[in-house]
């Protein structure tokens, strides 16, 4: 995974290289047009933000088994020692939390990638610098925040199925 977050992250470079390559001064889009696309980049930044938390945490169609484990000592002759929802096999459910997280991180990635393309449309229509750089920065960021870690994919799997890996990941 960090090997498709490094290529997805790379790409913003490689947009802006071949904008400033084919860009033109003396090519100008009209206005309008520049400010629909720049009004499309930020909506897709909102839907970027949102959107990857909630994908996380929908039900596959793999049901993984859980179990109860005691978490402590008994705490008296009445009431029974409190238990610990764990997954019966650890391996396999860090093998289904991977396959899980992939799917919305791609979309994510997507998302993000796509406030960057709007600002190389922005940049290929004739708006100046300082307008279409500042998408370039925005979907790299959002790009960066998302670097797959362990202690993330198995976080979001572990609050949808309500249970934890027993050794941790």
């Amino acid at each position: 995974m960090h090997v498709l977050w490094f290529a997805l992250l790379t790409s913003n470079a490689l947009y802006l290289g071949v904008l400033l390559m084919l860009r033109t001064r003396d090519r100008r889009g009209a206005p309008g047009r520049a400010r629909v696309h720049a009004d499309h980049g930020r909506h897709d930044g909102r839907a970027q933000l949102g959107g990857g938390q909630r994908a996380a945490a929908a039900d596959v169609a793999t049901r993984d088994a859980v179990k109860d484990e005691p978490s402590g000592a008994p705490e008296g002759f009445r009431r029974p020692a409190e238990t610990e929802r764990v997954f019966d096999d650890p391996g396999a459910a860090a093998e289904a939390a991977v396959a899980t997280y992939r799917a919305p991180f791609i979309l994510g990635m997507s998302l993000a990638e796509s406030v960057s393309l709007c600002g190389f449309v922005l940049g290929y229509l004739g708006a100046g610098a300082g307008v279409f750089l500042p998408f370039f920065a925005l979907g790299a960021g959002l790009q960066a925040s998302r670097f797959p870690t362990m202690s993330a994919i198995v976080g979001a799997f572990e609050a949808a199925r309500g249970a934890r890996l027993a050794g941790g990941a």
